[in-house]
């Protein structure tokens, strides 16, 4: 099996296990804003143990990378994230995860005007099709 392939799935299983623990964690009086800054606070110290591991510097790289990063941050990390955890404190995960997965559609769009990705009739439809899944949801909830 292919790396990324492998890797890919193991992502999947890691990202449709977490939201499970976001809802058992949110049940309660933790707000979702107290939430965000648990993970990120527990992200970000994981993270600084896995670079002391590999002995990576990440303020080795240019700084346009590295704003990009910071940026791409704050908005999943911190806004979208913060919008997630109040829809999971709010809603079903059943629903709500998979509705906040249709992210690739506007992925998709972004990567194809703001980096001059391709774009094709099969990623349209794939594209369709998450839009496609997130109205089943939705509707099927009432």
């Amino acid at each position: 099996m292919d790396k990324a392939v492998l890797f890919a799935l193991l992502s999947a299983l890691i990202w449709g296990s977490a939201p499970v623990l976001f809802k058992l964690g949110l049940k309660g009086e933790l707000s979702p804003l107290a939430g965000v800054f648990v993970h990120n606070a527990a992200a970000a110290l994981f993270s600084a143990f896995l670079l002391f591991l590999y002995k990576e510097n990440p303020f080795s790289y240019s700084v346009r990378e590295l704003l990009a990063v910071a940026l791409g941050g704050v908005l999943s990390g911190v806004a979208g994230l913060l919008a997630y955890y109040k829809a999971v404190k709010e809603g079903e995960v059943s629903v709500v995860a998979p509705l906040a997965s249709t992210s690739p559609l506007f992925s998709f769009f972004l990567s194809v005007v703001l980096l001059g990705e391709s774009f094709s009739g099969l990623k349209l439809l794939g594209t369709v099709l998450i839009v496609l899944g997130a109205v089943l949801l939705s509707v099927g909830r009432q």
